[in-house]
């Protein structure tokens, strides 16, 4: 942390990444809820939703790649803010309502959206005591579903009152006042954070270089196959619940929500168990258990199933599914050097997003091989079992030093 600078509180620093969060990812879950209103007024259909995920992950890791390079030339906070200023900006490319410029938009709230998680996790850092740094990198983490829970309760309405165009406006403008409303905080946060010694030419060399400690990779390889369970969660709940227990629409916009909510009470609920287990390996196992155990729950739902029980199946897997993403971004504070948290984050996350990429396209693919949802659902249930078994047996803490007679 630099001299000569009056040090902020720490509830303002998680106040401001928590705020950010919620921003893009208000930003990047716009398009999806819009979909429908948007494509009774043009030529696009449901498949414009999974480019439109493409274009945005796309983005989301050529920006989280090059992150560290801006963090140094401008500052940490301050390139957070401007990263939710551009998700911002790039709502308006909507409008022309055109699969290009669908696929422009979802790449530009990308290349916002991504570096923001390894900015928060430099931001907070030095603010964080070790006994509550799952608990509050946890809540930071609630941003995100509480953007998608955002955009679900805010798109809707404003659609039926000022029509879908107005309302890219409107959310473009909230954006965009929630990161300007920081911009004095950042710019005096950004004068005691320490920045990354990394320029636009050794960002991928640094990132590379992070990557050759075995803990972390490991913390890597367990986070990416969770990843792809995050990305079920967001992806197939409502189209489970409504096809395989044969509900209206409402009900599935029901399920969906319920794991939002479900994320929410888990990433904090996790966060806080973590920090009084003070076993990373054992909660990160249990969580991986967890979701087999959801997914296959969400795979048995049938038509006679009472709507409460489709509900607490999307909630155990909103809980489990995306509750893990403040642990492990705590557990790298740990397992790296400080001045190296920047660039461990943003290889963690750049392999997250390859995750969200893989998971749903395999249970695509297990859908048309096989014909069954259950069963295409169950094929995901291998990546977090695998994750389980890395973590129980991987991230078990090292003794400090090695054994008499042997080389650390």
């Amino acid at each position: 942390m630099s001299d000569g600078a009056t040090r902020p509180a720490a509830g303002p620093v998680i106040a401001l990444t928590l705020s950010q969060q919620v921003a893009v990812s208000l930003a990047g879950a716009t398009f999806p809820v819009l979909l429908p209103a948007l494509a009774a007024d043009s030529h696009l259909g449901g498949d414009a939703a999974g480019v439109y995920s493409i274009a945005l992950y796309a983005g989301a890791i050529l920006a989280t790649l090059f992150c560290q390079a801006a963090f140094a030339a401008v500052g940490i906070a301050t390139s957070s803010l401007l990263c939710v200023l551009v998700s911002a900006a790039a709502l308006p490319l909507l409008l022309p309502g055109a699969l290009p410029a669908v696929l422009a938009a979802g790449f530009v709230i990308g290349v916002g959206y991504g570096p923001t998680t390894p900015a928060s996790s430099s931001m907070i850092l030095p603010f964080v005591s070790a006994g509550r740094a799952n608990f509050l990198f946890s809540l930071r983490q609630t941003g995100a579903p509480l953007g998608v829970l955002s955009a679900g309760i805010l798109v809707p309405p404003l659609v039926g009152w000022v029509g879908w165009r107005d309302t890219v406006l409107v959310v473009a403008a909230i954006v965009a006042v929630t990161s300007l409303g920081g911009f004095r905080f950042a710019r005096r946060l950004d004068r005691v954070l320490e920045r990354p010694a990394v320029d636009l030419r050794r960002t991928p060399r640094a990132v590379a270089a992070a990557l050759r400690r075995p803990a972390l990779r490991r913390l890597i390889s367990v986070s990416c196959l969770f990843a792809a369970m995050l990305a079920t969660v967001n992806a197939y709940i409502p189209y489970s619940v409504a096809t395989l227990g044969q509900t209206s629409l409402t009900v599935a916009g029901w399920a969906a929500a319920t794991a939002q909510v479900g994320a929410v009470a888990g990433r904090l609920s996790w966060g806080a168990i973590a920090d009084r287990v003070g076993a990373m390996h054992r909660v990160l196992a249990m969580l991986g258990v967890g979701m087999a155990v959801s997914i296959a729950l969400l795979s048995a739902i049938r038509p006679d199933w009472p709507v409460a029980a489709m509900l607490a199946a999307s909630f155990a897997l909103g809980a489990t599914g995306a509750g893990w993403g403040g642990l492990v971004l705590a557990e790298v504070t740990r397992i790296v050097p400080r001045a190296e948290v920047g660039t461990a984050t943003t290889a963690l996350m750049m392999f997250n997003y390859i995750g969200i990429f893989v998971g749903p396209p395999v249970v695509a693919a297990a859908l048309v091989a096989t014909g069954s949802l259950p069963v295409a659902l169950l094929t995901l249930v291998v990546a977090p079992l695998t994750g389980a078994v890395i973590a129980w047996f991987g991230l078990r803490p090292r003794p400090s030093h090695p054994p008499e007679g042997e080389s650390p």
